[in-house]
């Protein structure tokens, strides 16, 4: 038998299990992990390099790696441009987007989930057809609302705006989690005197900590990117978002592309360490309602 499985290629995966896969199958499994290694670090190594060279080095050395590291344009970066406002700028924008996100979304998905009434399945598919609706497609439609409605330069404003353009894919997750929650829980709570409002702030919230943990955490990492529909809405310097703020690097008549790809650098931590702590959640908030029962 193992003659005849090492002539054909064969090789256990699991013992328990039982499943075979073929050696050159797992071969190219790790080669197309490889080369999507290098496609998604490339770009980051390319980025840290360019911002530890001078404007004159990266002119003639693009691709190579800095002969004398320049650390010296991180520091021209923050204070140059004040990402320190920006950043905090960012920062309430994202919770702010949270905030109105959860707000919307976990009431809506409560009720989708446990409640039967007429018309809920169309109700349904109409909220989660909005995922077909990128937000910079709306953006002429945005802006004339905004201006209409005296939204402009208003940082809570832009976060509503965030906040709905979440709801789809939130209430999505949601109410998938939800409809797993058991009824019995809900018929116990009733039999005690429960109203439907401490049924859902007292079983179903605390049982979907860890999906709407996922809602936030990518209304999050959305808010904090946005680049668009932030610089079409924000045009005073004091309320500028990050993205916003690192376009300054670039004006008409001078390019500072090394201070550019410092500030790039300086701006992505935070969502690096966030979503190295937050991982676990989003896999969990995500596969929450895949398994039904």
């Amino acid at each position: 038998m193992a003659a005849a499985k090492a002539k054909f290629g064969f090789h256990i995966l699991s013992g328990k299990t039982g499943q075979v896969m073929k050696k050159s199958s797992v071969t190219l499994c790790y080669i197309f992990l490889f080369i999507n290694t290098i496609i998604v670090l490339y770009p980051l190594l390319w980025l840290t390099f360019s911002a530890l060279k001078t404007q004159q080095e990266l002119t003639f050395n693009t691709w190579g790696i800095p002969k004398v590291p320049q650390f010296s344009n991180f520091f021209k970066a923050w204070t140059r441009s004040k990402m320190g406002y920006f950043m905090v700028n960012s920062i309430v924008v994202s919770t702010l987007t949270v905030v109105f996100t959860n707000l919307a979304c976990v009431p809506l998905a409560f009720v989708l989930s446990r409640f039967q009434f007429r018309f809920k399945r169309f109700l349904y598919f109409v909220v989660i057809a909005g995922m077909m609706i990128p937000i910079n497609s709306a953006i002429i439609p945005l802006y004339i609302l905004a201006n209409n409605l005296k939204m402009m330069n208003n940082l809570s404003a832009l976060a509503l705006i965030y906040g709905a353009f979440r709801i789809p894919i939130s209430v999505f997750i949601l109410e998938g989690f939800m409809s797993t929650i058991p009824k019995e829980l809900e018929e116990c709570a009733h039999i005690d005197g429960c109203s439907i409002f401490r049924v859902f702030w007292n079983i179903a919230v605390p049982l979907s900590r860890d999906t709407i943990a996922t809602v936030s955490i990518l209304a999050v990492l959305n808010a904090w990117n946005e680049l668009m529909v932030a610089m079409l809405l924000l045009s005073r310097q004091v309320q500028k978002t990050l993205p916003i703020g690192l376009m300054g690097f670039i004006s008409e008549y001078s390019a500072e592309y090394t201070q550019l790809c410092a500030g790039i650098l300086i701006a992505i931590i935070p969502n690096v360490i966030f979503y190295v702590f937050a991982q676990e959640k989003i896999q969990k908030g995500i596969t929450a309602g895949a398994l039904k029962g």
